[in-house]
């Protein structure tokens, strides 16, 4: 068994590489006929209209094959076993346009509460399943529930940012649209002209800016940008930072306790560090000194929401908190903070250049490590973005016993 159970891990990180949901589907029963000996093994997903499960992806004898919605009835053992939300054995069952099986397990495809559909294996031959059989078939459909929940996510923020993103570009591709019409329908003085060309460049270069921001905001999001980890010192990669974003020393301030490293991925690490800091410098006044600390915390101590399991994780961990003294946030608009697009200040008219990407692809990094990312603020009284990581032991030194 524990061999199986090796199997699904490595199956697992076949799953999550995947991006586009049938070539996930088709893993997933590959992945699945390989870890028992069955015969056939088929998804059952709500049909559109109906919510009824019907057959969407089916392997049997080496080969797979994705169907349409609706092109096959809703499954009667399929739509008991997501009623119920609980695994069960049967007799014969048959599979969409397959042959009779004599013995069938099935299992709801369900993580966190959310069930999206039914996974079935099948025997046709009287072999029954074991309890270790239903232990194993239903972790493999919460791996693969999970799995297809952050695909939809990401579908759906992919949605989402081409619509911001049209709003988005929308100003940058006007103003170049308009300084060069004005200067191709008339002669323009070469002082004048001059002027013009830095203002255009200057919208190319924000047009620039916020595609390649989107660019990452989708990358991270989807799962596609595979991490570089090692053993990081956090407090390097902030000195670095402050380094590069206050040259003259005068306005950053860096505070560092001795902190364990980390097992990251430390150019993004710094692009995490670098995005906070930026957003606090934006939302400063320049007279007004910005900290960044790094510090040894409990994973638990900021961040996590009182009551939780979070904010009980007593686990040794990184914290990276960046403190300006700038206009603050209100309320409504802190729980907003780490969507996509979106810019405090704006109701206020207080909005600083930017693309509302930065904290987002912040949060995405952070999570992508398995840390967590919080803020506090006050309005007229500065804000606190920060992180925490898991802290990493280092290995042992060459020799030690």
């Amino acid at each position: 068994m524990a061999a199986q159970e090796r199997a699904l891990r490595r199956g697992a990180l076949r799953i999550f590489a995947e991006t586009e949901e049938g070539a996930l589907l088709r893993v997933a029963l590959d992945v699945v006929s390989s870890l028992l000996r069955v015969d056939v093994v088929a998804l059952y997903l709500p049909a559109d209209g109906s919510g009824g499960p019907s057959c969407r992806a089916v392997w049997r004898q080496g080969s797979s094959r994705l169907l349409p919605p609706n092109e096959t009835p809703v499954d009667l053992l399929a739509a008991d076993v997501l009623r119920r939300r609980a695994p069960r054995l049967c007799g014969p069952w048959s599979p969409a346009g397959g042959a009779q099986c004599v013995s069938a397990l099935a299992v709801p495809l369900e993580f966190q509460g959310t069930a999206l559909g039914v996974l079935i294996v099948g025997r046709r031959t009287p072999d029954p399943f074991r309890d270790d059989h239903i232990s194993l078939v239903c972790a493999a459909g919460q791996q693969l529930a999970l799995a297809l929940l952050r695909l939809r996510a990401a579908e759906r923020l992919r949605t989402e940012l081409v619509s911001m993103a049209c709003h988005e570009i929308r100003t940058p591709l006007s103003a170049l649209q308009g300084f060069t019409e004005l200067m191709l329908s008339r002669d323009v003085p070469p002082s004048d002209q001059r002027d013009w060309l830095n203002l255009m460049h200057q919208e190319a270069v924000r047009l620039a800016t916020l595609v390649e921001e989107m660019l990452d905001m989708t990358r991270v999001e989807s799962g596609t940008v595979r991490l570089n980890v090692a053993l990081v010192q956090v407090c390097e990669v902030a000195a670095r930072v402050v380094r590069l974003l206050d040259g003259d020393g005068r306005r950053v301030h860096l505070v560092i306790e001795r902190a364990p490293t980390v097992l990251a991925d430390g150019d993004k690490l710094a692009q995490v560090v670098t995005n906070l800091l930026r957003n606090a410098l934006d939302y400063s006044p320049p007279e007004r000194a910005v900290e960044v600390e790094v510090a040894r915390r409990c994973l638990g101590t900021e961040g996590g929401e009182a009551g939780t399991d979070a904010a009980h994780d007593c686990r040794p961990a990184v914290s990276v908190a960046v403190r300006d003294e700038g206009i603050g946030m209100m309320p409504e608009e802190l729980g907003r903070a780490f969507q996509p697009f979106f810019r405090a200040g704006a109701s206020r008219e207080l909005l600083p250049e930017g693309s509302g990407l930065g904290l987002a692809i912040a949060k995405a990094i952070v999570e992508r490590h398995r840390g967590r990312l919080w803020a506090h603020s006050q309005p007229g009284q500065g804000s606190t973005f920060g992180f925490c990581l898991p802290a990493q032991a280092p290995p042992p030194a060459e020799g030690a016993a």
